[in-house]
């Protein structure tokens, strides 16, 4: 942002036209005050976060989802008929990544849990569903994959990324810090769920129709949360990601970071778990 206004300042300052006699004073005077009231404008615009430079949208608040709680467990085969997904809300629109705008790329994410559990349940639109990975831990994000980064306790640096391809492959990770994971196979949940149903191929061929997938995160991993079960009212932090890689690259959030980076935690949209049952 600075770097904008320093260009802005430094065009304001360009090339002074030749002194007319008589009049080189006034017309230097004149110059000198609109080089000020530039300057003045732009660090007021910079100190309101205002800057000229700033994304569109980049500084719209965060997306809030409350979670409900489900009353029986979620069969998680992949396949989103449980009827307690029935009963739980879409978490809203999945964007394009870098600049927060509307994506042609049709995709849902919706959320529940109970006493033990975090369920995420992800349905895309896809004409051409494509990955070829297919083991634990592998680097899913390179091809197409649903994520959900999770910090439990706003106060910590700590979070989890979780990753589920069309495949049925699963990537779990703890990260210490942003970009510091611990060794990718040293931490893999034990009793963690998860399952992928695809509408068609994973042959990078069009005529699909799409994917999805379901994954329950157990609420024993989620060691830095303050309750666990969560209680009522409490806060956590969470973003959802869709990569796509057929017919061509897209990144999508349901809370955009505006950077070619998702991990980027102040940028995480929040969870708020309610006391309201679902069947």
């Amino acid at each position: 942002m600075i770097e904008a206004g320093v260009g802005a300042i430094e065009y304001a300052r360009g090339p002074v036209a030749a002194e007319v006699p008589g009049k080189g004073t006034a017309r230097r005077g004149s110059q000198n005050m609109m080089s000020t009231n530039l300057k003045c404008t732009i660090l007021l615009l910079i100190a309101c976060g205002l800057s000229p430079a700033a994304t569109p949208g980049a500084d719209k608040p965060a997306p809030t989802y409350t979670v409900l709680k489900t009353q029986t467990p979620i069969v998680v085969d992949g396949k989103l008929d449980d009827p307690a997904w029935a009963s739980a809300a879409p978490v809203g629109k999945f964007l394009n990544n870098l600049d927060g705008s509307e994506s042609g790329l049709e995709t849902e994410a919706k959320i529940l849990y109970d006493d033990r559990f975090l369920y995420f349940a992800y349905r895309c639109v896809d004409e051409n569903v494509w990955s070829t990975l297919r083991k634990r831990d592998e680097h899913l994000w390179q091809e197409e994959v649903f994520e959900a980064f999770l910090r439990a306790d706003p106060q910590t640096r700590s979070y989890i990324e979780l990753e589920v391809n069309p495949l049925g492959a699963l990537i779990d990770i703890y990260l210490v810090d942003v970009r510091k994971p611990l060794p990718y196979r040293s931490w893999n949940s034990s009793k963690i769920a998860w399952a992928a149903e695809v509408d068609g191929t994973v042959d990078g061929k069009d005529g699909d129709r799409g994917w999805s997938c379901e994954l329950a995160l157990p609420l024993e991993d989620v060691v830095p949360a303050v309750n666990t079960p969560p209680k009522p009212g409490d806060k956590w932090l969470l973003n959802l990601y869709r990569v796509e890689s057929k017919p061509k690259k897209a990144g999508l959030a349901w809370s955009p970071t505006f950077k070619n980076d998702f991990h980027t935690p102040d940028k995480f949209g929040q969870i708020v778990f309610s006391e309201k049952q679902v069947p």
